[in-house]
C-alpha cells in the first residue's frame, strides 16, 4: 500500500500545477524577469547556519525575536519545522493582532547557497519530471526533508518512490532520530544564546513528515518540549512505524512521568481524490487507492482519541482531533498554524 502512498503524494503536487501551454516558445517568470528581486525583508530577524555536531550535515535556522521584554521566566520558544517554507507565516501569526507577541519562532531548515544544494541535486539525477522546474533549492531541500523527517522505509515505500519517478534508496531516509538529537544539542542552545528563554515553555510544530517528525519527538523524548503540535502528521509512512513508541510514551503518562500538551490538526479532505492533470489520468486507480490507503484524517483522528484517553498528571492535555473543513494536505498547514498559536498562548 505505501508504494500508491507515494504516487498519490506525486499526484498532490502535479495537480496543483497549471496545465501545459501548447504555445512552444519558452517561458519565463515575472520573478526572473525582474532578476528576482529580495527587497522585503522581516524584522527583528536573524539567521544561524551550522554544521549539525549530530550527523555532520548543515543547517540553518531563522530566528525571530520578540520587540518586548521578555516574560518572567523568559520567552517562550516555537520550533517550526520546514522552517523554509512555513517561517514567515508562524511569524506574522504570532505577532499579528497581538496573538503571541512574546514569542520566539525558530524556522529549522538549510541554508541557502549553491554549495549546500547543487551536491544533493548531483546524487539524486535523474530528477523526476515534478522538480524539472522548481528552484534548485526548493528540490534540494526536498530531498533532505525526506531523509532528516522520516524513520526508516520499508522496501514497498521505496519501490513506490521509485514508481513516482524519485530516484530513492534506504540511505535517503531515517534520518529522524538524528535530527530531533541536533535539535536538542545544537539548534536550542545557538537560541538561548541570543536572548533569555523560558526553557520550560517550548514547542515543536510539524506538518506532513513534519508532523510525523513531532510524533517521533513526543513518543521518544516528551519531555524535551512542552507543546507538541503534529499537523497531518505522515503516521502511514512505513506501516505506521512511529506508533511503535506510542506504547512506551502512554505509559510514561499514566505513570505522570510524561504531562505534555499536544494538538493534532488535519485537513477534512486530506482523504479526498485530488483533480489530476491529464498525464496522469492513466494512474488514478492507484493514485485514489493511495489516498485512501494514507487515512491521513482517520490515522490522526484515532490517535488523538488514543491519547486521550490516558490518565496523565495534572497538565496533561490533547486537543484535537482538530480537522478544517474544505481544507486538503498542501493548504491545511495555514489554518494549522493560526491553531497552533492560540493553542501555544493559552499555556
Amino acid at each position: 500500500m505505501t508504494g500508491t502512498l507515494a504516487l498519490a503524494s506525486a499526484a498532490f503536487a502535479l495537480a496543483a500545477a497549471p496545465p501545459a501551454m501548447a504555445d512552444p516558445a519558452p517561458a519565463i517568470s515575472a520573478a526572473a524577469a525582474l532578476g528576482h528581486p529580495s527587497q522585503v525583508s522581516i524584522a527583528d530577524t536573524k539567521r544561524i547556519d551550522f554544521v549539525s555536531s549530530v550527523n555532520g550535515r548543515r543547517y540553518s535556522i531563522d530566528v525571530a525575536l520578540p520587540d518586548m521584554p521578555p516574560p518572567p521566566g523568559g520567552y517562550p520558544v516555537i520550533y517550526v519545522l520546514d522552517g523554509y517554507g512555513y517561517f514567515a507565516s508562524v511569524v506574522e501569526a504570532a505577532r499579528g493582532n497581538g496573538n503571541s507577541p512574546d514569542l520566539v519562532v525558530v524556522g529549522i531548515g538549510y541554508p541557502h547557497d549553491a554549495a549546500w544544494f547543487d551536491p544533493i541535486i548531483a546524487r539524486h539525477q535523474p530528477l523526476p519530471p515534478m522538480f524539472a522546474s522548481a528552484p534548485r533549492f526548493s528540490v534540494a531541500a526536498a530531498f533532505e526533508r525526506q531523509r532528516d523527517l522520516s524513520l526508516a522505509a520499508d522496501d514497498t515505500t521505496i519501490s513506490g518512490m521509485k514508481a513516482s519517478g524519485v530516484n530513492a534508496s534506504a540511505s535517503d531516509f531515517d534520518g529522524l532520530d538524528g535530527f530531533l538529537q541536533t535539535i536538542e544539542t545544537d539548534v536550542k542552545p545557538r537560541v538561548a544564546a541570543l536572548t533569555a528563554i523560558n526553557q520550560a515553555n517550548q514547542t515543536l510544530f510539524g506538518h506532513s513528515l513534519g508532523g510525523l517528525a513531532v510524533l517521533q519527538a513526543l513518543f521518544t523524548e516528551p519531555t524535551a518540549f512542552h507543546n507538541f503540535v503534529a499537523a497531518s502528521p505522515s503516521i502511514w509512512w512505513s506501516n505506521k512505524l512511529v506508533l511503535a513508541g506510542e506504547a512506551r510514551f502512554s505509559a510514561a503518562v499514566n505513570s505522570g512521568k510524561a504531562s505534555p500538551r499536544v494538538l493534532i490538526e488535519v485537513g477534512e479532505l486530506e482523504e479526498t481524490m485530488p483533480d489530476l492533470p491529464p498525464e496522469m489520468a492513466s494512474k488514478k486507480a492507484e493514485i485514489e487507492a493511495g489516498v485512501k490507503g494514507a487515512r491521513m484524517v482517520g490515522n490522526a483522528c484515532d490517535l488523538a482519541d488514543r491519547l486521550k484517553s490516558l490518565h496523565g498528571a495534572n497538565g496533561y492535555t490533547v486537543s484535537g482531533c482538530i480537522t478544517f473543513p474544505g481544507q486538503n494536505h498542501g493548504i491545511s498547514v495555514w489554518p494549522a498554524i493560526g491553531q497552533a498559536i492560540a493553542f501555544v498562548a493559552r499555556h
